[in-house]
């Protein structure tokens, strides 16, 4: 299993200067965000990509819904020509609150998802495509410089219908925050042995496993809130439940325990999101403890 960190929510600079840690870290993966309001993600990417030599760099994701297809695929293309094999690319249909913000929540989520990834996928390969869809409209478009190898694109889905995409047109699926071994193992069952699934996981690794432990509670405590987390969540139904379930926390016998489940569900990399703040210690406690042990 490979693994990785995600950075969200910190200012580019900072973003930045943690690149060259991670990149002596011994993690195999760096992901970005493109959320609404923080840093862009592919300007992350590629400075990213410009800054390390090690690790491997992923945007998840890409909001399908505010993002022209072509303009995707070019992005796309750049950063696989220039850093070939070290660009992971994650698309999404976006967040429907966000999309309605920008004023760009399209007439079916799913529709645009399923037509920009494959218009995208299409482009990546060299075609020249047209398509007249519901959501994307091309006529003869192409790029001059396609890949030579094209990026990965991995989906950042929940439910049935987005597994059932993932399935038929993706390299594979990214699973947000809040996925346990349960969620993780009826996802491999829906897309199949031939699907890479990365799954993003709250970590806080301290050798006080009950203080790690608490340091999580308040964000899992808002996640069991919210209902678009309840399909992930699955039968954690309390916050303990969840901190078992969901997150990598504690000491290091219980975070290596946590990823071993992980891995047994079916999880091909596991990408950890620090608490905010905590980003710095928590690569040098990746480094010196939890990755020294998961080698061994």
């Amino acid at each position: 299993m490979d693994y990785g960190i995600k950075l969200d929510g910190l200012p580019a600079e900072r973003v930045r200067g943690l690149a060259t840690p991670i990149d002596r870290s011994g993690l195999d993966e760096l992901w970005v965000v493109e959320d609404l309001g923080l840093a862009g993600g592919f300007a992350q990417a590629a400075t990213l990509l410009a800054d390390t030599s090690a690790v491997r760099v992923g945007l998840g994701i890409s909001p399908a819904a505010v993002r022209n297809p072509a303009y995707l695929a070019m992005e796309i293309a750049t950063l696989g020509r220039m850093h070939p094999g070290r660009f992971r690319s994650g698309i999404g249909h976006g967040m429907p609150g966000w999309l309605r913000q920008v004023g760009a929540h399209p007439a079916g989520l799913m529709t645009a998802l399923d037509e920009v990834t494959a218009a995208v996928r299409r482009l990546l390969a060299g075609e020249t495509v047209s398509l007249d869809g519901g959501h994307v409209h091309l006529d003869g478009v192409a790029l001059t410089h396609p890949p030579r190898v094209p990026p990965t694109l991995h989906l950042g889905v929940r439910g049935p219908k987005g597994m059932a995409l993932a399935a038929r047109a993706a390299d594979g699926v990214i699973l947000a925050e809040g996925s346990g071994p349960g969620y993780v193992r009826s996802v491999r069952d829906a897309v199949g042995p031939g699907r890479r699934i990365t799954v993003f996981a709250w970590l806080c690794l301290r050798p006080d496993g009950e203080a790690a432990r608490a340091a999580l509670r308040p964000v899992v405590e808002r996640a069991l809130g919210q209902d678009f987390m309840r399909f992930q969540l699955g039968a954690a139904s309390t916050v303990d439940d969840a901190l078992d379930q969901v997150t990598v926390a504690g000491d290091l016998a219980g975070c290596l325990r946590q990823l071993e489940n992980l891995a047994e569900a079916g999880a091909d990399a596991v990408v950890f999101a620090p608490l905010p703040g905590e980003e710095r210690d928590q690569i040098d406690a990746l480094r010196d403890t939890l990755l020294p042990a998961i080698r061994r």
